[in-house]
């Protein structure tokens, strides 16, 4: 739902200008242990929602703004405070007490007060050549009104529901106490300086050393305001910045105590939260919070407000009313009716919505109202991080599949690591080697305040799950694991996952989102890693294991290993190293295989000198490692062939006759790694050659048919293959005689192209061009995956790939999009083949 349609009151404005303001104030909740349930009796029913009355035409802006100076002009000389007539209907005018005006050029004026001999009212309208936004609030009649303009800057005035513009009725709960001395002191000569995520593109500031209010906002009727301290101190400081800094953690903000750091962002992408508890009964008598809705765009520094120093009430009330300032509307229930859910009436779940009344549960979330009878079902993240505040999400900090998995960091026995989950599909993934034992790992979020309910899977290094590990309920989030395992490179997946069921006791995993830190233990040994590299020549210098895996540099450095600081490598048997000159595997490349190399100063592999050039590299199985000969005696066999051992590869043994209909099938082949495999058949034919195929698992992967020649004689061998590729596994492989009869001397499987020992990759601009020049959307994707590409796509071929590299989906012809409605929710690679082009390999999320 995009902002200003939100069923708890948000008025709808043309897209071209900003959401007419919206004035909410948050109910101040908060109580002790089991009183918390019985406040819910206590709250006022949110008012029924009444059709908007018809608008009422001001004129043009221009017309409107020099109406109003006009008047201005000719009162101000008679009294020292102007009054402006406020017309909202045909026979209706309010007179406004202007208590701040402001000249915005020729064409703008900014004006703030409140309605003449009317208790409890304000106003506040802003005219420039953006638009016109701005309303009327009655709070003891419950009338409002809104200002908005249209395209041609044709100004209306339109009577809506007050709940629409502003929550009233939401008084701080009896038995409240706000620690001794909150908001009584003096502005404090200095707040501990935290921040969140330095040199992000947003701030959020939280003000807890007291603000001098300018005049010219929507609050206290325009006039200026100086608002106390908060009196915390730096301990409290820092356990309400952690709430805070963490419910906003997967977006691209910085929360900060710092004012100096708040400065350095441009108007138009901070906020500042002003915590003050004694500013509650001239801002916004009773509350607990209070802000405009959408106010982080207006590019004029209106700060939003809380009125609670205590870490939990106020961190929870701070988070809140940000979310309004980005969009956000009230998490309330239909039945019992309720502005704002605690979920207090379930005494069996520890959740409860941000945008709700979270003080008493110790789990929050961002939400989209799958709870019982919610109010509304906006979605919280896609508000927050859309193109209307330009905040996004964090970047993804680790690969969402095995093949780009980041190395936990290894300091003897010692393991460790961490990350964000900074999207409902993110999974982030780590592998570690083991010389064999018990491995010990925990998975914590942060230790006060977390968000992120962690759910670990450990795989093989083939893929197969070990096991999944998960403390459910009762607010625990944090995971441990144990297990014994041999020696060899494991995988470890961080996940973000729900508790209980949403609609009653629980949460799904849609607002699970946050930090999280890895520690452990593993035996070292000499399967440490499947590569050495070391800093200086002949293995000296420091030395740091690799298990097989992608290292960008950011994960080399993380593991003690600096940019151009490898001399030399040592490479187990059976794998081999490709060495980047460029960061995220790019430039000029080097493949070294299990020789290893003792210096790579004037490298004696002949590609130059690659000494301290390397930026990042991948460990891998090596390409040519794989070759299984098949013989008959080790298949099953149908249709009367007649079986004989190969017991001669050069000619002459048979491994048996095959004839048209003939099956074989040879059980349990591992194939160890995913990529291009050439499957080799040794044939003689008399006159009729004929077509064979090949499938696996009884057909469930066909590989289709290859041509088999006629040799002239019986003992006239030759040999025939056909390329494909494969995801790594175990496999039932078959072969099927489709037509003809032959002798078949052996069936040899091997893993496509030698491995290349230095390779200077260089592509052309062309080629660049025609890669990039394919786009998918939308991403993420719910039901079809469109493709928008420089060139056709007719004839096209795809395969969609899940996390661990297996396929899922593929067939011909992207050019009306591919269906993925049945794909489970995930990361997925799109791999594209068209005619005349380079292969395309595209990300994309379920």
């Amino acid at each position: 739902m995009e902002p200003g349609t939100g069923p708890s009151g948000c008025i709808s404005c043309p897209a071209e200008y900003p959401t007419t303001t919206i004035l909410h104030v948050m109910k101040k909740l908060y109580s002790y242990g089991m009183g918390a349930a019985l406040l819910l009796s206590g709250l006022a029913a949110p008012a029924q929602n009444r059709p908007a009355a018809p608008a009422f035409s001001l004129g043009s802006r221009q017309a409107l703004v020099r109406q109003l100076q006009a008047q201005v002009a000719a009162d101000i000389a008679q009294r020292a405070v102007p009054t402006v007539e406020l017309r909202v209907a045909a026979s209706q005018i309010f007179s406004g007490k202007v208590n701040h005006r402001q000249d915005l050029g020729k064409t703008g004026a900014l004006l703030a007060g409140e309605i003449q001999g009317v208790p409890n009212s304000s106003f506040v309208l802003r005219m420039d050549d953006q638009g016109v936004e701005g309303n009327i609030v009655l709070k003891n009649t419950r009338q409002a009104y809104t200002y908005t303009a249209d395209r041609q800057g044709n100004v209306v005035v339109q009577q809506v529901d007050i709940h629409k513009v502003i929550c009233l009725d939401y008084d701080k709960p009896a038995g409240y106490q706000e620690p001794a001395g909150a908001g009584t002191a003096a502005n404090r000569a200095a707040v501990v300086s935290l921040q969140s995520y330095p040199g992000a593109r947003g701030c959020i500031l939280l003000d807890v050393d007291g603000y001098a209010l300018p005049a010219g906002t929507g609050w206290n009727n325009g006039n200026a305001y100086n608002a106390p301290s908060a009196n915390m101190t730096d301990a409290n400081v820092q356990a309400m910045w952690e709430l805070v800094s963490e419910d906003f953690r997967p977006f691209h903000v910085n929360v900060t105590t710092d004012e100096n750091v708040f400065n350095s962002y441009p108007k138009n992408m901070r906020m500042r939260c002003v915590v003050s508890p004694g500013s509650g009964s001239t801002i916004a008598p009773g509350a607990g919070g209070v802000a405009y809705l959408t106010s982080f765009r207006y590019n004029d520094d209106t700060p939003c407000w809380v009125f609670m120093s205590d870490p939990k009430s106020g961190g929870e009330a701070a988070s809140h009313e940000v979310g309004h300032t980005l969009g956000l509307s009230h998490d309330g229930r239909l039945n019992p009716k309720e502005e704002y859910t605690t979920n207090s009436n379930n005494p069996n779940t520890v959740w409860a919505p941000i945008m709700g009344a979270g003080y008493y549960k110790p789990v929050t979330h961002w939400s989209r109202g799958e709870y019982s009878s919610a109010s509304q079902t906006e979605d919280d993240l896609v508000i927050m991080a859309g193109a209307t505040y330009n905040l996004g999400y964090r970047a993804d900090d680790h690969s969402n599949a095995v093949s780009g998995a980041t190395a936990l960091a290894r300091n003897g026995n010692s393991l460790s690591g961490g990350g964000l989950i900074e999207r409902t599909a993110d999974q982030d993934y780590f592998s570690f080697s083991t010389g064999g034992g018990t491995v010990n790992l925990s998975v914590n979020t942060v230790g006060r305040y977390g968000n992120l309910d962690i759910v670990a899977r450990l795989f093989t290094g083939s893929g197969g799950l070990i096991g999944t590990f998960y403390t459910g309920g009762g607010g625990n989030l944090n995971v441990s694991l144990s297990a014994n395992l041999g020696a060899g490179t494991y995988y470890l997946q961080i996940d973000g996952t729900s508790s209980g069921n949403p609609a009653t006791d629980g949460y799904s995993d849609y607002g699970s989102l946050g930090s999280f830190s890895i520690s452990g233990s593993a035996p070292a040994g000499g399967a440490a890693g499947e590569a050495t590299v070391y800093k200086d020549c002949n293995y000296t210098g420091t030395a740091v294991p690799l298990p097989v895996g992608d290292y960008s540099l950011a994960a080399l450095q993380s593991r003690g290993i600096l940019n151009d600081d490898i001399s030399s490598l040592r490479v187990n048997s059976g794998y081999e190293v490709v060495l980047y000159e460029n960061d995220t595997y790019s430039g000029a490349s080097l493949t070294v295989g299990s020789a290893g190399n003792s210096c790579l100063v004037n490298n004696a592999l002949g590609a130059s000198n690659w000494n301290d050039k390397t930026t990042s590299l991948r460990v891998r199985t090596a390409a040519a490692a794989f070759s299984r000969q098949l013989e008959a005696e080790a298949a099953n066999v149908n249709n009367g062939m007649t079986v004989e051992a190969c017991t001669d590869a050069g000619g002459g043994q048979n491994m048996g006759y095959v004839d048209a209909g003939d099956y074989l099938v040879w059980n349990n082949i591992n194939f160890p790694t995913t990529g291009t495999y050439t499957i080799e058949y040794r044939v003689a034919s008399g006159a009729s050659g004929g077509t064979i195929s090949a499938d696996l698992n009884a057909g469930a992967i066909q590989f289709g048919n290859t041509a088999i020649p006629a040799t002239g004689g019986w003992q006239s061998w030759t040999t025939v293959s056909k390329t494909v590729t494969l995801n790594a596994g175990t496999y039932n492989f078959g072969i099927y005689a489709q037509s003809g009869g032959w002798n078949l001397n052996w069936v040899r499987i091997t893993r496509a192209g030698a491995a290349r020992m230095a390779t200077a990759e260089a592509t052309t601009k062309e080629q660049a061009d025609a890669t990039d020049a394919v786009e998918v959307y939308p991403n993420p994707v719910t039901d079809r995956l469109l493709l928008r590409a420089a060139h056709s796509l007719t004839g096209s071929q795809y395969q969609i790939l899940d996390s661990w590299g297996r396929t899922v989906l593929s067939g011909a012809g992207a050019t009306h999009g591919i269906d993925v409605s049945g794909l489970q929710p995930g990361m997925y690679v799109l791999r594209l083949l068209s005619a005349g082009n380079k292969p395309v390999t595209r990300r994309f999320q379920k």
